[in-house]
């Protein structure tokens, strides 16, 4: 499983997920993994400074399911 680094944004309630400067998603082959490049690169959040608002979550978790529409 990769998981992703998301921080929840206050437009329309979601996730936007991290990508590097060419806009591709930063994937991680663990929780763990993401957690300490967010300590490592002192990842802050964007729009808020509430620490909460930055997530690891299971990539699975961020792709959208068509079906469900």
């Amino acid at each position: 499983m990769k998981w992703v680094i998301v921080q929840n944004i206050p437009i329309e309630y979601c996730r936007a997920v991290m990508g590097d400067e060419e806009g591709r998603t930063i994937k991680f082959n663990s929780q763990h993994e993401a957690e300490d490049y967010i300590e490592k690169q002192g990842i802050k959040p964007y729009i808020r400074e509430d620490p909460e608002d930055i997530m690891v979550v299971p990539e699975i978790e961020t792709t959208y399911n068509e079906e469900a529409t």
